[in-house]
Order: C-alpha cells, then structure tokens, then sequence
C-alpha cells in the first residue's frame, strides 16, 4: 500500500482514536458496574432469576476481559498495521517529518530543489533514497529522480518559499544540506547550488556565513573559503600546538592538503547533521567543536 494513501487512512484513524477509546472507557467503568447493580437488585429481591442474570454478567463481562488487558483500538490499530505494512508508531513519525517540512503543499515546492540536488551526485542515489523515505512518497521520490523540472517550475518554487518566513526558510536549506551529505560529502556543485538557493531565497549574509561555517567542513573539496574561527577560550586553546596535530590525527609536518583531508574525514564521523549520529547530537557538537578549533589552530 502506498504511503500517500495509508497517510489518508492514518488522519482519519488518528479522529476516530480517540472516540473508540472513550467509548471503551465508558463501557468498562459506567456499563459493566451499572449492570453488575441491576443483576445485584434482581438477586435480591426476584429469588426466581439469579442464576440466569449471574450467567448474563459472566457472558457479558468475559467478552471484555480481553478488551481490559489489550483495548479494542489496539486490536484496531494492529488491522491496520497488518494493512499498512507499517506500525502506527511509524506512520506518525513519517507524518511528523512531512510537517516539519511544511506539509503536502510545502513538499510540493520543495521537490525540484531536491531533484536538482540528487542529479548532481549520481553515485548517492540509493542512500538518498533511503533518505527521502521518512519524507516523502513513493510516487514523490519517484519524481525526483526521474522528472525533468522546468526553469518556470523552479521560479515558482523559490517565489513559493520566498513567502514563508525566515524560520521555515532555515529549516528548508537545513533539509537541503542533510541530504548532500549522505555518501561522501558535499561537492563542489552540490555546494555552490546550496549558496545559490539560499541567495535565491533572499537569506543575508549572516545566514549564510552560518551555514557555510556550519557545513564547512563536510566539503569534499575546499576552496579559498576558511570558515570564521569559533574557538572558546576553554581547555584547547591553553593547549599545545603538539595537542592540536593529535586531535587531528596527523603529524606535525603534514602538508595543508592533509591537514584538510583528515579534518574532513573526522567532520564526516562526528557531524552531528549526519543521520548516523542523531542519537548522539550533543556528544557530536562538542566533538566538532574541539575538531574545528584544532583545525583552526593547525591551519595557522
């Protein structure tokens, strides 16, 4: 079944959730001891009927035992699941990606930047793929890949997001950058596109100098861009140069061209943008940090 339609089924599931559990609620706490009252009245006082109610009670009551340790929406939820061939659990999390992302129409606009970006790493594909599933749909990620987008379609998309405010703007290039760092690192032409849309989505210059020193060092290839030192004047910049080199993992007559290439290949096992490291965010912002400080004071 494919996501767009099992989305659809999803959002009327998540109305009705809530009603069938109400309804379970009602019937374990009000229904069943209000008839359990009336079989207690009946045996008091009409001798001739207990037997016959208690049996009642029983029947009625042994139907729901089931329902008290695993409730109806759960066997509710599990048709579906069986019908999905995914769990409500991950459903949610992939409508909750798309949200972020703006929703069904947001997304809409946001494919031809993603299929601009995907043509110009071919050897990413499936990796991107991967990616763009917790996104997007199948017929969506189908597009990328294998539409051509018009240069009026583009236009039409950049007018789009030059409409939504700074915030939703961020978290598009964000989305963006994640997504050309899958296999090996962001390219030249991948990262020259990336300024190009965020010039194009009118960002100043302070935006994208953050992205640029956010992502730097993710570059297969540098340029004559450095990005601006952020080092604290915490533990590493009292150390020795010797401590620098160390972090790095090279030695102190390592060429410039090394230098690079180890601060690249550190950058694309602690980043904390990577997908791999999302459970470890934090440990990763202070490996990067002290990565990057080393890297500025090795450089010189």
């Amino acid at each position: 079944m494919k996501k767009d339609e099992i989305v659809k089924q999803y959002r009327l599931i998540r109305v009705f959730r809530p009603i069938l559990r109400f309804l379970e609620i009602g019937i374990k706490w009000f229904v069943l001891p209000f008839l359990g009252c009336v079989i207690l009245y009946v045996t008091i006082f009409n001798h001739a009927l207990p037997f016959v109610m208690y049996g009642i009670y029983a029947f009625s009551l042994s139907g729901f035992v089931e329902d008290i340790n695993a409730p109806q929406t759960n066997r509710f939820l599990r048709y579906y699941e069986e019908k999905w061939g995914m769990s409500y659990d991950q459903i949610e999390d992939y409508v909750s990606c798309r949200e972020k992302l703006g929703g069904d129409d947001s997304i809409s606009y946001l494919l031809p930047h993603i299929s601009k970006l995907c043509q110009l790493n071919e050897g990413a594909k499936e990796e991107q793929k991967t990616f763009l599933s917790a996104f997007l749909s199948e017929d969506e990620i189908e597009d990328v890949f294998d539409k051509e987008y018009s240069d009026a379609q583009m236009e039409k998309s950049y007018q789009y997001w030059r409409e939504k405010d700074i915030g939703e703007r961020k978290d598009l290039v964000n989305f963006l950058f994640k997504l050309t760092i899958l296999e090996d690192g962001i390219h030249n032409d991948e990262w020259n596109l990336l300024i190009q849309i965020m010039a194009q989505l009118k960002f100043n210059s302070r935006y994208i100098e953050y992205f640029k020193d956010r992502y730097y060092s993710l570059r297969t290839e540098f340029d004559d861009y450095e990005r601006k030192s952020t080092s604290s004047q915490g533990e590493y910049s009292t150390a020795s140069l010797e401590s620098y080199y160390a972090v790095l993992g090279v030695e102190k007559e390592a060429s410039i061209e090394e230098i690079k290439r180890a601060y690249h290949e550190l950058a694309m096992q602690h980043h904390p943008d990577l997908p791999k490291n999302a459970d470890r965010k934090e440990e990763c912002e202070a490996k990067m940090m002290e990565i990057n400080e080393a890297y500025e004071k090795v450089r010189g």
